[in-house]
């Protein structure tokens, strides 16, 4: 068990520890301590000789402890608090990776602002013939295309881009933090069901034993010992279900942590708190990164349509060649001009569509705010209603809970309730419990879409 990854392994783990270590320290008394301690009082020596232990069993000692050592370090190395769970998921998930890169990507496309069109050298003769030398161009180089007036453009829609995508990486970190938080949390209200249900085991036990014993001593019928031994049975059950839910949980939390040997979670010391801010102002909704995300898209958008406008701007095309004028070199020869489309449809086309794409873009962004405004309004108002109801779990119903299987259990075993009563009173302390697990669990859900929305 002290070595064991099963779930229910895990809970019982710290005893089975304790079982093992002393196991091998009296092992160890009985081999090597008790013998030697003989030998100085029968012998009466100060110098003694330690007896020779079989070379099997030391290795069975060594190797034995070193299970249990390992095993527990591995335990400790991968049981995770929330914290360090994020860190770890922060470190190698591949999303962030991926976001990260594309700001990389991003920035190296920077360079392609600067457009100026493609280079042509060349050499051409002009006026030859009829024993003519003519005019040659010996050499001759030319620029056709330059863009020289899109480039403010181009810069502008390089640099919305560059902020888009790094609006996407925050907001990628942001969501991955949450998911990361939602499935901890997950595991851990999965662990606490697992908890319950071993504590419930030794109560559900005692109260079969009991029963038992009373029908051997037919103090009670075999309906009540039926009774008991189906309720433990139920119990057995359902104690299985939960460490699978567990360990399932586990998988999907191991998901963002990528341990190969798997991963264990840490208790929380405060199960939950009021770490979010209950007055955050609505109108600072529009510097959280959700919807600076949206507002960079509408830069992006906005900074393609001037992008389209600027192609309507004209070209230039410069040119320069060394000439020689019957066979007497030293000539030159330039050129400058611009070029343009002759007919705007297609660019007309263009243009139009990037400027629908932005006034619809600056639609979906007004969307975008409201739906989130509500979203923040709805889950606030939760929020503070779930914190009373986790309030009154935490000061009345949970030790009321107890108080009940305490009093369920002792009553049982002096004989003042029956076995009816018992169930009755163990069931609904069992609901008690097991309702709060439920709203632990939709706290946690709660509290995690509201960070992610707030972008604490």
């Amino acid at each position: 068990m002290a070595i064991s990854t099963s779930a229910g392994a895990e809970v019982q783990r710290p005893l089975a520890t304790v079982v093992i270590g002393g196991m091998l320290t009296s092992t160890l008394l009985t081999l090597v301590v008790l013998p030697v301690l003989y030998k100085m009082v029968e012998s009466g020596k100060t110098k003694l000789k330690a007896p020779k232990l079989n070379t099997t069993v030391i290795i069975l000692l060594f190797i034995i402890g070193g299970l249990g050592i390992s095993g527990s370090l591995k335990a400790q190395e991968n049981n995770l608090t929330l914290e360090q769970a994020i860190e770890r998921a922060k470190e190698n998930y591949p999303s962030l990776k991926v976001a990260s890169l594309n700001v990389e990507k991003q920035k190296a496309l920077k360079a392609t602002a600067y457009d100026l069109g493609n280079t042509s050298i060349y050499t051409r003769k002009e006026e030859t013939g009829n024993g003519e030398v003519g005019i040659q161009n010996q050499i001759g180089v030319a620029q056709s295309e330059i863009d020289l007036f899109g480039i403010p453009a181009k810069n502008k829609l390089n640099e919305s881009r560059i902020n888009l995508a790094e609006s996407r990486l925050e907001l990628t970190e942001q969501e991955l933090v949450r998911n990361v938080s939602l499935a901890w949390y997950r595991a851990l209200v999965a662990k606490k069901q697992t908890q319950l249900y071993n504590r419930l085991d030794s109560v559900y036990a005692d109260f079969l034993r009991a029963a038992g014993l009373r029908f051997e001593t037919q103090q009670t019928s075999k309906v009540a010992y039926l009774a008991a031994s189906a309720k433990y049975q139920e119990l057995m059950v359902n104690m299985k279900q939960a460490e699978s839910e567990y360990m399932a949980s586990l998988q999907l939390l191991n998901q963002y942590l990528m341990y190969p040997d798997g991963v264990e979670i840490a208790d929380a010391g405060q199960e939950w708190d009021e770490t979010i801010q209950t007055s955050y102002p609505l109108d600072s909704l529009n510097a959280v990164p959700l919807l600076n995300l949206y507002r960079q898209q509408l830069d992006v958008s906005e900074a393609e349509w001037k992008a389209e406008k600027a192609n309507f701007l004209p070209k230039l095309d410069l040119g320069y060649s060394r000439q020689s004028v019957d066979g007497t070199s030293g000539y030159y020869g330039w050129e400058a001009g611009i070029s343009i489309p002759l007919l705007f449809f297609s660019q007309s086309g263009k243009t139009k569509a990037a400027r629908i794409n932005y006034e619809m873009t600056g639609q979906q962004f007004k969307q975008r705010a409201l739906e989130l405004n509500a979203s923040y309004k709805e889950l606030l108002s939760r929020y503070r209603v779930m914190g009373e109801v986790l309030e009154y779990y935490k000061n009345e119903a949970l030790p009321l809970a107890d108080e009940q299987i305490e009093a369920a259990n002792l009553g049982y075993r002096l004989g003042s309730l029956g076995y009816i009563e018992f169930i009755q009173n163990t069931e609904s302390a069992i609901r008690t419990r097991q309702e709060y697990l439920s709203r632990l669990a939709e706290y946690f859900e709660i509290k995690e879409q509201l960070e992610y929305i707030t972008g604490q």
